[in-house]
Parts: C-alpha cells; structure tokens; sequence
C-alpha cells in the first residue's frame, strides 16, 4: 500500500512538472484588438503604440508584462486620463485584446501667468510682478483626433510676444514620419547681459525695448519603431539688442555686435523606455543632442555648436520603493557667446540646494540621485461637484524621497566679465536633502524640497517637473 501511494505521487509529482513546462512555453495569438472609449482619438494612433500586432504571439507567462508596456505606451501620449487592457479567450490559443481608455480635455484658452526666471524660487525671493508675464496662450491637442497640435500665443508683460506652433506626428501610412513648425516674436525691456557672483545682471530702460528676437523652425522626426526616435531641426533667428546692453557686454553676442542673423541645425535622437515620461518610477531614457548655430548664411560671424548627452535610470526596488539616477554632461566645441550660454541653475539643469545662482559655461557636467517612498499610489478621488467627467475623477500618487545632486561647469576664461567674476564655476556643486511630490493628472506635478549645499545654505524650494 505505501509503495502504491509512493508512485502515485510521484506519478503526480512528474504530471505536474510537465505542465509547469508547458505553461512556461505556452503562447496565444492576438486574433483581435478592440478600443474603447475613443471618441475623439483614431483607433490607428492608439494601436501605433502597442508592443504587439494583429497575429502576434505572446507567451503566457509575458501577457502581464506586455499589458503593462502597452499601457504605458498608450499613457504617455498624452491623450488619456486612464486605461485599462484586458483578454478574452476565443478559445485556449486566440484572444482578443480590449483596451479602454478614458481621454482628456484636449481644448485650453488659458490665461498666461508664468514668471520669468530660472526658477520659481528665485522669483519668490521678490515676487517681482514686472518679472511676469501675462496673456492668452490657446492650444488644441489631439487636434483631428491624430495627435497634432496646434497653439496660438500673445502675451505682454516681462516679454512681449506673439507666435503659433504646429505639429503633426504621423505623414505617412507607417506611421514613421512626423512634422513641426513655428514662429515667434518677442521684445523685452530688460535683458540679463551677464553674471556676477553667480547672480545675473540685467539692464533696463523703461522707455525702449533693448531686444527684439524673431525665431521660426521646422523639425522632421523619424520615429521607426516605438521607443526610438530622431529629428532634424531647421530654425532662423534675427536677433537685435541695444547698443547699452553691448557696452555691458561686447561678447553678448558678437565681438560688438549688435544684431545677429543666423540659420541653426539641430540632430536630436532619443530611447525612451520609461512607464511614465512626466514621472517616472521604471524604466529608462537617453537622449543625444548636437547643435551647429551659423552654417555660413546672413551674418557669418555666427559660428558655433555644442553637444549635449543624458541618461536616466529608474528601478522598484520593492512595491513602494523606488530609486532613480541621472548624469547629463553639456560641451562645447568653440567659443559660445553670452546670448548662447547654458549651465546650471535653470530649472532642467539643476543641482538642487542651488536655486537661487545660475552657474554659466561652455561645458557642465550633471549628476542627480533619487531614493523614493510611495505613501500613496495612484489613488483616485471622485469630486461630485465637478460636473465634467474628464476632471472629476482624480488620480494623486504621493511619494517621499531623499536625494543627492552634483554638478561642476567649466567656463570660457577669455570672456573679460566671466573672469574671477563667478566664484562657483571651475567647483564642485554638492546638494541633497528630503522631498514630498505630489502627481496627478494632466502631468501635474508638485515638489517640495528642504535642501542642503556645500555652502552651508539650506532652504524650502518648490518646484513644477518631475526631479529628473
């Protein structure tokens, strides 16, 4: 009796085995794809970005997985508020994919107030209202229900401007090519000409405008696949400052000049492969840019470019528990004039406990660290007394974090006002400290972060983007 229980559960012991194999192995075939809820948006954008087609395999054991990458695929179009993707089994080889979606408001004649500093901190110091601007900014996503978009702005206030954009992602049947132009005009009556002591220095003349800036572009993007993308940028400026801002500044922009008339090429390439590109919590990003300002029409003096490279990495190191990481670096290839400089201190190049100093040079190196709580993961929260259904449902994710940041810029030591004049280029920059961030819908996001530098300064900032 005992040998007959042995082998009966040995028996068992070999079935099972076999049919854990088997399940490793197994696949079905995606016999159908349906979509729901789409009334603005074609079936063919959402469809675009799934990891599979009509007639592919997927392996059993990969099916959650793959939901989750279409669903982030989908999200980070922009288009949707929420999505589901589901199965139903046509029989034990053929399903047939349900995806569901929920859009967004896609119309938005928006008041303008936005401030006109690196950051909202450093404004906050003055709450300077002449340092803001104001208008109308009205914009259609998901115009036509493909994607496109298109903008319209007139603003007066720190900078007056008028200018329009349109894009298109998709020219042709594959899906592979899309189209953007724009133009813009704008005038100031202030102009930041240089930086002392990592401040930046602004000359004002109430009765004339010190910069005039016309700017237009066209951009070609290839994106082949689903995570890949490159474009090539054709953009003309036709800049004018007054003479006062050249004599605080020769090399403003030019050896004296002032006016510059030029043509820009940029190459921009990008693998985006995070859950969800306004924060993200997995995943990874890369992108490389190289950008030649002057290629020998209208004002020749105009010749300079730069290169710019950076990677991201966020993992789950356990269901609330996230890390992130990120090393961005900037260099130059000659001479940039003021008008062309970059650094650290604006609100995407940021060592984080130095919101309140720009630090500007041909070159920069970036570093950024991140370790996350999740106290709250997309939770959603219905508002009644909202009658639009598009915002009454309320997603908020609420993460605590800790983080380090460091960063070291490099400056052109022939510029006459650069030298010895900004005592935190040519070092290290050091900052880190504890964050709150709230995330909810339509990319809205809020930081709050008590910062530490290697300065001995510390200090409450709050920021309006994802920390990197």
């Amino acid at each position: 009796m005992l040998f007959k229980t042995l082998a009966f559960f040995s028996f068992l012991f070999v079935l099972l085995n076999n049919s854990i194999a088997q399940d490793s192995t197994a696949y079905v075939i995606v016999n159908e794809i349906k979509v729901i809820g789409n009334k603005n948006t074609r079936e063919h954008i959402i469809v675009r970005e799934l990891p599979f087609q009509l007639g592919d395999t997927i392996f059993v054991n990969d099916i959650t997985k793959t939901f989750e990458r279409a669903h982030n695929n989908i999200f980070n179009t922009s288009l949707f508020n929420f999505i589901t993707i589901e199965h139903a089994y046509f029989n034990d080889t053929y399903i047939s994919v349900i995806i569901s979606v929920e859009e967004r408001w896609y119309w938005w004649p928006l008041p303008i107030f936005e401030v006109q500093e690196t950051n909202f901190n450093t404004w906050w110091q003055t709450r300077n209202f002449e340092r803001a601007n104001y208008g109308m900014f009205v914009v259609k996503e998901n115009f036509r229900g493909r994607k496109e978009r298109i903008a319209i702005k007139a603003q007066t206030g720190y900078t007056e401007q008028v200018g329009f954009s349109y894009s298109i992602p998709y020219l042709n049947q594959k899906q592979t090519q899309g189209l953007g132009v724009s133009y813009s005009y704008s005038r100031n009556r202030e102009v930041n000409f240089s930086t002392l002591d990592n401040k930046r220095l602004f000359y004002k003349d109430e009765n004339r405008y010190l910069k005039k800036e016309i700017y237009t572009k066209a951009t070609y993007e290839y994106r082949p696949k689903l995570y890949n993308s490159y474009s090539v940028q054709f953009a003309y400026t036709n800049i004018e400052v007054a003479d006062s801002v050249v004599f605080y500044n020769s090399d403003y922009l030019n050896n004296n000049q002032n006016n510059a008339e030029f043509l820009s090429l940029t190459f921009y390439l990008k693998r985006d492969k995070r859950n969800y590109k306004a924060y993200a919590t997995k995943g990874y990003f890369y992108d490389f840019q190289f950008t030649q300002n002057g290629l020998g029409v209208f004002d020749k003096e105009v010749n300079n470019s730069f290169f710019t490279i950076s990677y991201r990495k966020h993992l789950q190191l356990h269901p609330r528990f996230f890390s992130s990481g990120m090393v961005k670096g900037k260099a130059s290839i000659n001479k940039q004039p003021f008008y062309f400089l970059g650094g650290l201190g604006y609100e995407n190049t940021l060592v984080r406990g130095y919101e309140y100093y720009v630090v500007n040079g041909e070159h920069y190196g970036l570093f950024k660290t991140q370790l996350r709580y999740g106290l709250v993961d997309n939770k959603i929260f219905k508002i009644n007394m909202l009658p639009f259904e598009k915002f009454n449902k309320v997603p908020l994710s609420i993460y605590l974090g800790t983080y380090f940041d460091g960063g070291y810029v490099s400056e052109n030591k022939t510029t006459p006002v650069a030298i010895g004049s900004n005592f935190l280029n040519e070092k290290w920059l050091f900052g880190g400290g504890a964050s709150i961030d709230f995330v909810s819908y339509y990319d809205i996001v809020f930081r709050f972060e008590y910062s530490f530098n290697n300065l001995n300064e510390q200090g409450l900032f709050i920021h309006f983007i994802a920390p990197l």
